[in-house]
């Protein structure tokens, strides 16, 4: 069985699994001004936590497995070496899978559809937070890590009403930066900065977890940012959803105080959280699962059709297709590891003289 750490990890990235999943078939089936009300604004507001936290527990679960490599012996530069080399193919996978959407969404019949192929998303902006997360981990060692992590977080969340007012040239590198739809679904400024705020807490976790320090810190940045948004706006561009720092202090809050329920999960609760657990380690596939099935040519008689009714019913297929896929994909890897040979035994440890 996994260890209650790794339990934690999973069901929260699986809770990250559901939320996208119904922001997804929400924004693709429910009908334009159809479902206006609290229920669609309670959606709306649980879908909004599943790109913050994806980010965040990329930070976090980068610095742990870097803690883990370290015990083993795994020098500092093998380490980076290794991080690096994984945010490089992810940057792979989020090409290759805008092309596979170019090709069977059939964006290659519509002028300049192969420019989607170069849109910014979320993938792009997690394999390039990571190797800038590994970078400053690397460089800021020891007790230096956690300050320097949290100073990145705060000096990109800053700048991010700077960066929107940019007027900057069009340019695919310059999207990375700071960019809007359609040129890009998310940019680095200010989204890599959850996934920074996920290495700090990382360094925090390293030894052991502390639900109660990461509510205390969830409570503080969502008191901070409801406190800060009711100020005078010091920016001459302060777009509260998308750029203001306040945003930023109270979602990344909300996501910090998910991380400390997720930890205060008795283990003993394990089996009955298993499906839980299986969407949160494919989350990967989920991701993709999500995009291509909602938004695809697969489901185009449905788009932007459904009554609020409809979208639901539709949510929880959705959620029941995934999990499925991710169940086989789990049956797949298991199969694959007992197919592996066993690994030799460890050489006998020599007696030492007295």
């Amino acid at each position: 069985m996994a260890s209650p750490r790794r339990n934690w990890l999973d069901w929260e990235r699986g809770l990250a699994v559901l939320f996208m999943v119904e922001v997804h078939t929400l924004d693709a089936w429910l009908a334009p001004g159809v479902g206006q009300g609290l229920l669609r604004d309670v959606l709306l507001m649980m879908g909004g936590f599943a790109a913050p936290s994806f980010l965040f527990m990329s930070g976090l679960s980068q610095q742990l497995a870097d803690a883990s490599a370290a015990r083993r012996g795994v020098a500092p530069g093998p380490r980076l070496r290794g991080a690096l080399s994984r945010a490089l193919w992810l940057l792979g996978v989020a090409y290759a899978f805008r092309f596979a959407e170019f090709v069977l969404g059939g964006a290659f019949r519509v002028s300049g559809g192969w420019r989607d192929i170069l849109r910014v998303d979320i993938l792009n902006v997690i394999a390039l937070s990571l190797a800038l997360a590994a970078l400053l981990g690397w460089a800021a060692r020891g007790r230096a890590a956690f300050p320097a992590f949290a100073l990145a977080t705060a000096a990109i969340a800053a700048a991010a009403p700077l960066a929107a007012a940019w007027q900057h040239p069009e340019s695919r590198l310059l999207d990375y930066v700071y960019a809007t739809f359609p040129r890009a679904n998310f940019s680095l400024v200010n989204w890599s900065a959850f996934l920074l705020a996920g290495s700090a807490v990382g360094r925090l976790l390293r030894d052991r977890d502390r639900p109660a320090l990461l509510l205390a810190l969830g409570a503080a940045l969502f008191a901070g940012g409801w406190l800060g948004d009711l100020l005078p706006a010091v920016y001459r561009h302060q777009d509260f959803w998308h750029t203001s720092p306040a945003w930023f202090a109270m979602r990344l809050g909300g996501v910090l105080a998910l991380t400390a329920l997720c930890q205060l999960v008795p283990a003993t609760a394990a089996p009955a959280l298993s499906a839980l657990r299986t969407l949160g380690r494919h989350s990967l596939l989920g991701y993709i699962a999500s995009i291509e099935l909602t938004y695809g040519f697969w489901s185009h008689p449905v788009h932007r059709a459904l009554s609020l009714t409809g979208t639901l019913l539709g949510i929880a297929a959705m959620v029941a297709v995934t999990w499925a896929a991710s169940a086989v994909a789990e049956r797949w890897a298991a199969w694959r590891e007992g197919r592996r040979p066993a690994a030799p035994p460890p050489p006998p440890t020599p007696a030492v003289a007295a």
